[in-house]
């Protein structure tokens, strides 16, 4: 036979021979290997039976195994900072100036408003121009705070300044009268003063009207007499950071009542990493 015709013949046998199912063995050997281990499994529970080493059974009353929980960080939204923004109900992470001090978890109900620390207003008359603006306002700002008004028309530097020096500070604040404490408490988990101020009238014919100044350079005016300051001091190992929620006089006691719930929310997140 010659060579071309041998080449022909054996194409044509090729094309005539049926190709296996590969698909359907590779599912059924899949099937056999299940089967098999299904039948090892209650081989091997009989052997144990027999033998007197028994599997501890499943207990129906134990309590379910919790469920993974999702990453934290991904329900916390970074707080925007100063954009006088509506936000949205849910967990904000605030960054403070300097990134050496925790970052500071809260949560907030919805309709609140982004400015150097979430505010909500209705309605608040602002004394200084004296123009009726908005009936009642409330907030709350977390600060790294630098200075602060003074009574006499001064301000005290507190820059590098430990805890005890900025209690001291808003003590002796301008426009300010101390209506409760300063008390040594714990909060958060770390030592604390807390204090509580409320604003009086212009005096001493002092033309400032910034009560204090934050590392970041943002400057927190006074908002109006009958104001109350309620004013956390927190010791984060000998350095200060401020907590301070504040409401104008008028303000609903159940705003003021969700205010103080945003506070009790706080955690302070601190970076591990090495």
């Amino acid at each position: 036979m010659s060579e071309r015709l041998l080449e022909a013949f054996r194409e044509e046998a090729e094309h005539a021979t049926r190709v296996p199912a590969f698909e359907l063995i590779e599912v059924a050997g899949r099937a056999r290997r299940r089967r098999r281990h299904v039948m090892g499994g209650a081989l091997a529970a009989c052997v144990l039976a027999t033998t007197g080493i028994l599997l501890a059974p499943h207990d129906p009353s134990a309590p379910p195994r919790p469920a993974e929980r999702p990453d934290d960080t991904s329900l916390v939204t970074p707080y925007p900072g100063n954009q006088g923004q509506v936000l949205d109900q849910g967990t904000y992470e605030f960054e403070l100036a300097d990134p050496s001090l925790p970052e500071v978890r809260f949560t907030l109900p919805g309709g609140w408003n982004s400015w150097i620390g979430p505010n909500l207003f209705e309605g608040y008359r602002n004394e200084e121009s004296g123009a009726q603006e908005d009936e009642w306002y409330l907030g709350l700002l977390i600060l790294d705070v630098r200075s602060v008004a003074q009574r006499g028309c001064s301000t005290t530097d507190l820059t590098g300044k430990d805890p005890a020096a900025v209690v001291q500070a808003f003590t002796r604040a301008a426009r300010m009268r101390v209506t409760s404490g300063p008390d040594r408490i714990v909060r958060f988990g770390r030592p604390t003063t807390h204090l509580r101020l409320e604003e009086q009238g212009p005096s001493g014919g002092c033309l400032d009207s910034v009560l204090m100044f934050g590392a970041e350079g943002s400057g927190i005016t006074f908002f109006g007499p009958g104001t109350t300051y309620d004013v956390l001091v927190l010791d984060l190992e000998g350095r200060p950071l401020v907590m301070l929620a504040t409401w104008s006089r008028g303000t609903p006691r159940t705003e003021v009542d969700a205010l103080m719930g945003v506070v009790d929310s706080i955690e302070l997140v601190v970076d591990e990493r090495p």
